[in-house]
């Protein structure tokens, strides 16, 4: 019998976000946990040239994850590969993450032009900016191809990669440990903002962006409040769409009871004031705001897409409705108001924290790395039979 494969002792991850996303924060925590397992992780950040440091790259400092930063020119800048690819060389990585349509580009040139690096190719969603970006998501999910497995949040994403077979993986985000508070006033800044509201407090924390479903919140919110429910609304984040909700909001007469909170460094000040949360995406694949809002033991009510189903199942973590509804969102928000929380829903809280921990997510790129380094190896000693 052959030994298994030796697990890797250099991990390298190419990203090109500049915020701190979800995606962007399980990247870090992983990193933080690997090390402790006694790999060593080096994050890429693709920096567009002339903007001031990335607030990613502020948190990876402060968090001590090790990283490098290459600047960028624009969409088509050639020496953004050459400089990763003198990076990776310099650092010797067994295994490469890439995690957005940008590093994903970096890799697929790196391979054409003979780099060898086992790549593993993450595939957190797609967003909908603007056309030139949805093009670029189209794209990187088409060069994905080139790499040795592609790992997806949901089993949804892994049936829109199944052309690639058992080179698809799913590895669920994991529920992270809840962040030191960054700003002593933050707490004081959403009190004030948020202050003579009338309760219970309906809340949305994510991107401001159209496949998050913000606008059909609104909507729901507009038949609630029209209906006669006292309750006030809460939206936590930001992104191109704000200034498209802020006016619909006026537009639906919801300016006294909903208040746009913009970007929060300490989340859990919001997740404390809420009575229920709401995820309204239109698509998904794991959202951290999701797991998030179970850590916090908030009430939930979301949409069933992507891996939300997968993570609640049939319990009683969540009330899940069709996306793109706001009469069912309204209705499934009117009934956890009405009825209150329960002891089961708690208990269905917990089981999904318990099961998805950042543990499991360690484990599971553990076992994906040594499948990776054993097809290596397989195709290694192809190459040395056909050379004799």
């Amino acid at each position: 019998m052959s030994a298994s494969p030796p697990l890797p002792g250099r991990v390298a991850a190419v990203i090109g976000t500049e915020a701190v996303s979800g995606p962007g924060r399980q990247l870090a925590a992983l990193a933080q946990a690997l090390e402790a397992q006694g790999i060593r992780c080096l994050l890429v950040l693709l920096h567009r040239r002339g903007r001031p440091p990335s607030p990613f790259e502020k948190y990876l400092a402060a968090a001590g994850v090790e990283h490098r930063v290459v600047e960028d020119r624009g969409p088509i800048d050639w020496r953004v590969a050459r400089e990763v690819n003198r990076i990776l060389r310099d650092w010797n990585p067994f295994i490469v993450h890439t995690h957005d349509y940008k590093a994903t580009a970096v890799l697929y040139v790196l391979r054409a032009l003979g780099a060898r690096y086992p790549w593993v190719g993450f595939f957190h969603g797609s967003t909908t900016k603007d056309l030139k970006d949805r093009v670029y998501d189209w794209v990187g999910q088409r060069l994905l191809g080139a790499a040795d497995h592609i790992v997806v949040m949901s089993t949804a994403q892994a049936h829109t990669f199944r052309r690639h077979g058992s080179r698809v993986r799913i590895i669920y985000n994991a529920v992270l440990p809840e962040a030191q508070q960054i700003s002593p006033t933050e707490g004081g800044r959403i009190a004030e903002q948020l202050g003579g509201l009338p309760r219970p407090l309906i809340g949305v924390v994510s991107r401001l962006s159209s496949e998050k479903g913000v606008d059909v919140f609104l909507d729901a919110c507009a038949m609630l409040f029209q209906n006669g429910c006292t309750a006030s609304a809460v939206i936590a984040g930001d992104g191109p769409e704000r200034a498209r909700l802020e006016e619909q909001c006026g537009r639906q007469r919801l300016d006294s009871a909903v208040r746009f909170l913009g970007h929060v460094d300490d989340m859990a000040v919001v997740y404390k004031r809420l009575d229920v949360f709401v995820l309204p995406s239109r698509s998904e694949g794991l959202p951290n705001a999701l797991l998030e809002a179970l850590r916090a033991d908030v009430p939930v009510v979301a949409t069933a897409v992507g891996a939300v189903p997968e993570v609640v199942g049939a319990s009683a973590a969540a009330r899940l409705v069709p996306p793109g509804s706001p009469a069912a969102l309204a209705e499934a928000i009117r009934a956890v108001m009405l009825e209150g929380d329960s002891p089961a829903a708690a208990a269905s809280r917990r089981e999904v924290v318990q099961n998805f921990t950042l543990e499991r997510r360690v484990t599971a790129h553990l076992e994906l790395y040594a499948d990776v380094l054993a097809d290596r190896a397989r195709v290694t000693r192809s190459r040395r039979i056909k050379s004799w």
